[in-house]
């Protein structure tokens, strides 16, 4: 008897726990059957009014807080408007309903423009700070974001990890799945940092930065990785880089003179691995992809990159691997005809037995730029798989370098679409006839640069002729 009065009382206790679970989770996540759209209207709006509808706008960000925003919220930002950051994003949404900052208004007028020309202690040049999960940031104009200088800010003590603060959108590495699109970044130190897992940066338009991110040692990066499992897509990078006397990092002066780039991977306080960063288009920056891990941490773990179906037009490397094994390195169409201060060849693998696989790559060459270069190391041994490449000197010399050319290279004219004054990826194409047509080997991606599906034998590089 007494037992069963017990395990009746103990049905009643579970019961009313359960119904209190339930309680609290209603109470801390809102249904997002009913989300709510704020308006957001620098030239119009009153920080007054309610901010849930166009025409009760507020004016600036003040009263955007921590709290505020639930699954499936948005905040919107009109078209034509101008906002100085940082604007911090603390709420989380969910898979079906994340929360999204994105504009409203007539298509004929810009995009919501940000700023931030501020670099000082918890403010790092930053326009939208994302530390939640599930948030899309999309359709905005960034510009113009601060610099590290000299005397805007100094460190109290230790390795200055200030750096990695920094970011025109900055996504924290508490915030996961989060997506960053449609975008475009002028004239930002760094366009995107990103530390999120499972974060998506894609479709945006990041140009025409000069300026170091760190007086000297630093040049402007596109987007800047430093965490796993993240993807950066279809994004369009150009003019990302420094050029400057005083510019020197590294050892030997391996970096003087000139610095930056499309895409950076680093802080190896973090062991990085399932990275992909595919069908981008890149011009006229200091290399395409930097993989680099020297500071605070020696000799982290880095591995299992994608870096595929991606046309690069630029100076300088377009890999330059400090640190990373077992990468795939895949159907890239690399141009390299341009050279300033800083020559570190096509690829600049400097590990040993790192075993990355170098494969349908089409490179082009001129000025002697050497293709498989270790950089001043000269007792590296990479040991790359390199495997049906197709090689080519527009002008002056064919110089392999240290490794290659792997087995069943194709050395002949690829025949572009247009090689001289190309400038869209149209003009990267192949003609009928060209060399590189179905000499490729099956890939692990089978989706070439314009989402075409690749069928039978590959071509060599990133957009397949059809043939």
């Amino acid at each position: 008897m007494r037992v069963r009065s017990s395990f009746i009382s103990f049905i009643c206790m579970l019961l009313v726990a359960i119904s209190g679970i339930r309680c609290r989770a209603e109470q801390q996540s809102p249904a997002s059957s009913n989300p709510v759209a704020y308006y957001i209207d620098s030239r119009g709006g009153n920080d007054g009014n309610r901010g849930t509808s166009a025409a009760e706008a507020w004016q600036s960000l003040k009263n955007i807080k921590q709290g505020l925003l639930h699954p499936g919220d948005s905040i919107r930002f009109k078209r034509g408007a101008a906002f100085t950051g940082p604007l911090y994003i603390y709420d989380s949404g969910t898979g079906d309903n994340p929360i999204v900052l994105t504009d409203y208004g007539e298509a004929s007028e810009p995009a919501p423009s940000f700023t931030n020309p501020v670099f000082a202690l918890n403010n790092y040049g930053n326009c939208v700070r994302v530390k939640g999960s599930f948030v899309i940031v999309e359709n905005l104009y960034l510009h113009h974001t601060a610099a590290y200088v000299r005397g805007s800010y100094t460190p109290s003590s230790g390795w200055d990890t200030t750096v990695w603060e920094m970011g025109a959108v900055y996504i924290d590495k508490e915030a996961e799945n989060c997506i960053v699109r449609n975008n475009e970044f002028n004239d930002c130190v760094v366009g995107v940092k990103s530390y999120g897992r499972n974060a998506v940066i894609r479709n945006n338009y990041i140009h025409d930065c000069n300026r170091v991110l760190k007086e000297w040692g630093w040049g402007p990066i596109g987007i800047w990785l430093g965490n796993d499992y993240q993807e950066a897509s279809y994004n369009r990078i150009f003019n990302y880089s420094a050029v400057d006397p005083r510019i020197e990092w590294g050892p030997d002066g391996v970096g003087g003179g000139a610095d930056g780039g499309a895409f950076e991977i680093d802080d190896a306080r973090y062991d990085k691995s399932h990275i992909s960063i595919h069908h981008n288009y890149t011009r006229d920056c200091q290399g395409f992809l930097e993989i680099t891990w020297t500071d605070i941490k020696q000799h982290p773990v880095y591995k299992s990159f994608d870096i595929h179906h991606n046309i690069s037009d630029d100076y300088q490397q377009f890999i330059a691997m400090w640190q990373g094994a077992e990468c795939n390195i895949e159907n890239n169409t690399i141009v390299r005809r341009k050279k300033n201060v800083n020559d570190w060849g096509v690829f600049n693998i400097t590990g040993t037995n790192t075993r990355n696989r170098i494969r349908n790559n089409l490179i082009i060459t001129e000025l002697d730029i050497q293709i498989y270069n270790t950089g001043l190391r000269t007792s590296t041994n990479p040991q790359n798989i390199i495997e049906n490449n197709l090689y080519y000197a527009a002008s002056g010399n064919l110089v392999m370098g240290k490794e290659g050319p792997g087995t069943a290279p194709v050395f002949a004219d690829p025949l572009l679409v247009k090689y001289s004054g190309a400038d869209k990826p149209e003009d990267f194409a192949l003609r009928t006839g060209s060399p590189a047509a179905n000499k490729g080997l099956p890939g692990l991606f089978n989706i070439d640069f314009f989402n075409k599906p690749v069928k039978g034998m590959p071509d060599i590089g990133a957009i397949e002729s059809g043939e």
